[in-house]
């Protein structure tokens, strides 16, 4: 069974991160050959498309694959973390991808940092580092426009029920990137670009933001979504292509049940299930012969059991040392401290929370390279806060308006949260 467990993750472990004191669970993202951001530069090479700004993956992943191909797919399930793929495969649960290991290939790689789909979208459209495209987490402090946003919905954080409502502010999504999607960087070199996305998220901010030159194909269901991939690839084409679809709804029953909940397991076994009946089987013999199909994850997740002791709206005296409510993740809280208050922020979550928290700096941040390598985004400082919170175990920040109902969450560096697969399935 080629399960690469063996080459890949004592590379991930022995990382400077692990070296800290108290920062033992957690794991550093890699940006250097062994982590999602290495997946888009990679199928530049494969497709002959030009260098992207992060590097391709290790060599010791590449000597698996060949040099080149026609047509590269890339399906990437959201929150589908690569221990609880892993787990899903030794209890039997998902026999379609055991079956599949026959023939196909299995690499952990991890995710970036924050472990958010946001940043890791957006670090697949540009093949860059959250450092350097500068979306860092979910709610993001903006500076220029003074205030808060929602970096999938692109709006306020504070408005309820609205889509897209920053253009109101001059956001434009499509010139608020300051490095060029990869569609454009393909199309430069004769590759053509398809994305499929679900229907309701296909026209959004975030997808125009990264869709410029691509074909955008919408869909609502995994029938039309893999039948629709399926002639795609099999009409004649002398260009080549690089096809991507994005299934969120692994990450959505995540949220609302828990990371190994059964309905979980029994969403990701109907798309298995789908994956392989209708664009596996389908493809024609001379497809087969010149594409790679890969499978990977945005990132993984924790199980966060709802519990009233970390919504801030209860804790109003730490509220009171910051100058704004968090922002990134409750997985990895990005903390506006007022002036000469982070020693007594740093007590306050002892005395509440003992051993459940470890803290970076910003500059920390910054000197370790935790967001990426290269030239950091002219915004970065400002987006990340004063102090980072880092969660041990199953521990969070909650201070959303609403009611908590999220019984599993990701962003921050938890090995269930880093570490994602890379399959490919053998045609």
């Amino acid at each position: 069974m080629p399960v690469f467990d063996h080459v890949v993750l004592p590379k991930l472990t022995s990382t400077s991160l692990r070296g800290m004191s108290g920062m033992e669970e957690f794991l550093m993202p890699s940006y250097s050959g062994f982590g999602l951001a290495n997946v888009t530069p990679t199928i530049a090479h494969w497709l002959k498309a030009g260098l992207l700004p992060a590097p391709i993956l290790d060599q010791s992943i590449l000597d698996n694959f060949e040099d080149h191909y026609q047509n590269v797919i890339l399906v990437l399930v959201d929150a589908l973390g690569y221990n609880q793929f892993k787990r899903l495969l030794d209890e039997g649960k998902a026999p379609l991808w055991s079956k599949q290991l026959e023939n196909g290939i299995l690499f952990p790689i991890t995710s970036i940092c924050p472990s958010t789909t946001a940043s890791a979208l957006t670090t697949i459209w540009t093949g860059t580092t959250p450092n350097q495209h500068g979306v860092v987490g979910y709610e993001m402090w903006h500076k220029e426009l003074g205030l808060v946003m929602n970096n999938i919905l692109h709006t306020p954080i504070t408005y309820k029920g609205d889509v897209g409502g920053l253009v109101k502010a001059g956001f434009e999504p499509t010139r608020f990137m300051n490095q060029t999607p990869i569609g454009q960087r393909f199309s430069n070199h004769g590759v053509e670009s398809h994305a499929f996305l679900p229907g309701g998220i296909a026209n959004s901010g975030l997808s125009q933001m990264h869709l410029p030159g691509s074909h955008l194909h919408a869909f609502t269901a995994e029938s039309d979504l893999f039948l629709n991939m399926r002639d795609l690839l099999n009409a004649p084409s002398k260009q080549k292509r690089f096809v991507y679809a994005y299934w969120s709804y692994v990450d959505g029953l995540m949220h609302r049940y828990g990371t190994f909940n059964e309905r979980v397991t029994e969403q990701f076994f109907d798309f298995s299930n789908a994956l392989f009946r209708l664009l596996v089987s389908g493809l024609d013999a001379s497809v087969r012969q010149n594409s790679l199909i890969l499978i990977t994850a945005d990132h993984g997740s924790v199980e966060t059991p709802v519990n009233q002791g970390y919504d801030l709206a209860n804790h109003p005296e730490l509220t009171n040392m910051l100058t704004m409510a968090p922002t990134c993740e409750g997985r990895l809280p990005f903390l506006y401290v007022k002036q000469g208050q982070i020693d007594a922020i740093k007590a306050y979550f002892e005395h509440s929370w003992p051993g459940e928290f470890e803290f970076l700096t910003r500059q920390q941040v910054l000197d370790m390279k935790l967001l990426g390598n290269g030239q950091d985004h002219p915004d970065l400082e400002d987006r990340i806060g004063d102090l980072v919170a880092v969660p041990k175990g199953n521990s969070y920040l909650w201070w959303p308006d609403r009611p908590n109902t999220m019984q599993g969450r990701h962003g921050g560096l938890h090995e269930d949260e880093m570490l994602v697969p890379l399959f490919s399935i053998g045609l």
